[in-house]
């Protein structure tokens, strides 16, 4: 195949708000026509890198042994390894940056914190949860679905799988919902949170410290007792796998059930039928994955060497970014992709990513979704979003994908 020219490549800036509000003509134009181009963003070492859009070349990114997620060795960051705040470092060294054997090493150690058994004992609970936040929507009648709901189901099932008491789960949701706040995308967002980000670190040592002196059947117990053949995770590692718990599985699921929840009102058929069909559900959750995808990008690959992908010349060093939300659309996969479907199956979406470096709180995502979307359409015959679409706002972040809020009027 011949190599694209990199200095014809069209440049797209991540941080345009067109991009945050409604960037799927774009993917669309650029899936057809420049399936690798250049990407601006602030998450990129050098400002710039590559994009690709199709699903074919997002799956072959993220399985290349050609590319590397770990930007200390391969990227350039090191060389701004000396002036980066320590909880940036911190999340440089979670296994989301790492490749193989760490990254197995890291991954083997706390995956028994996640599995499917361990998830759907959280069921009950989860429901719980929602039913009691549902409560609070009847009350009020007139509600903010994001922040009312959306953003306190996850933090409050977080809490609970840290072991976070009564007495500090009010300081314990403050800082975290201070930390996934929208202050900008990129390393120079998260310096802004650093202050709060330095606060919530000495809250998660002293939950990993009680965790240690009195065990319990939870989650944060599991990664603080972690064993593989001898193996431990370090106390930094810990720290760094708690951190990365916070922000992947808080933001990410919030996102979705807001999301969701406007694409069922926009989609009144669909919404009727998951009503009325309680079979529906599983493919439901995995198509309303598809079509919201609340992250729209995993971490960058960086090329180990030059190298020729998807017919363009990528050099040594570039960062590569594959795009989860323009793949998820992609017509080569998905029949009619721009609409939503809830009977779609099979559904090879990538929205919990694909190989080595799959999500692995996906079953805890799935469980979130679906008990907060049933709770939802069980409770409430009246779903109605109070603004128009010109007036929902998203947050101003790259690689998740989610509304600011979503005014709503909801009735038994």
């Amino acid at each position: 195949m011949t190599s694209v020219a990199t200095p014809t490549m069209s440049v797209t800036n991540l941080a345009d708000p067109v991009m945050y509000y409604n960037p799927y003509p774009r993917y669309a134009y650029l899936r057809e026509n420049e399936p690798v181009s250049r990407v601006k963003a602030p998450m990129m070492v050098r400002g710039t890198g590559f994009m690709v859009t199709r699903h074919a070349d997002v799956v072959n990114l993220h399985t290349d042994e050609r590319f590397s997620t770990d930007s200390m060795r391969y990227g350039g960051a090191a060389r701004f390894n000396w002036m980066l705040p320590q909880t940036l470092k911190l999340l440089g060294e979670t296994m989301v940056f790492k490749d193989d054997p760490e990254h197995k090493r890291l991954r083997t150690l706390v995956h028994k914190a996640f599995t499917p058994k361990m998830i759907a004992g959280l069921s009950d609970q989860v429901t719980s949860i929602a039913t009691e936040l549902a409560d609070g929507l009847e009350r009020k009648k007139d509600v903010d679905l994001v922040n009312d709901f959306a953003v306190e189901l996850p933090l409050r099932v977080i809490s609970s799988m840290l072991g976070v008491n009564d007495a500090d789960r009010a300081e314990f949701h403050q800082l975290v919902n201070r930390m996934t706040e929208d202050s900008g995308g990129g390393p120079i967002g998260m310096i802004r949170r650093m202050p709060v980000a330095n606060k919530l670190l000495k809250f998660i040592q002293h939950l990993a410290d009680e965790a240690r002196a009195n065990p319990a059947d939870n989650v944060i117990t599991a990664i603080v007792e972690a064993r593989e053949d001898g193996d431990r995770l370090t106390d930094r590692e810990v720290l760094g796998m708690i951190f990365l718990l916070l922000l992947a599985g808080h933001d990410t699921t919030s996102n979705m059930i807001g999301s969701s929840m406007l694409a069922l009102v926009h989609n009144p058929d669909q919404l009727t039928a998951l009503r009325d069909d309680e079979a529906l559900w599983p493919t439901a959750i995995e198509e309303l994955l598809r079509y919201t995808t609340p992250v729209a990008c995993a971490a960058p690959r960086i090329a180990i060497k030059d190298l020729e992908f998807a017919g363009a010349h990528i050099p040594r060093g570039s960062q590569v970014v594959g795009m989860i939300i323009s793949a998820n659309r992609d017509k080569e996969i998905y029949d009619d992709p721009e609409s939503l479907d809830l009977t779609r199956s099979p559904n090879k979406h990538m929205s919990f990513a694909f190989g080595a470096h799959y999500c692995l709180g996906h079953h805890l995502a799935r469980l979130e979704a679906r008990v907060a979307l049933r709770t939802l359409l069980d409770r409430f015959s009246t779903l109605e979003v109070t603004v128009p679409d010109t007036d929902l706002r998203y947050k101003a972040t790259l690689s998740l994908r989610g509304l600011k809020s979503l005014p709503m009027r909801v009735g038994v």
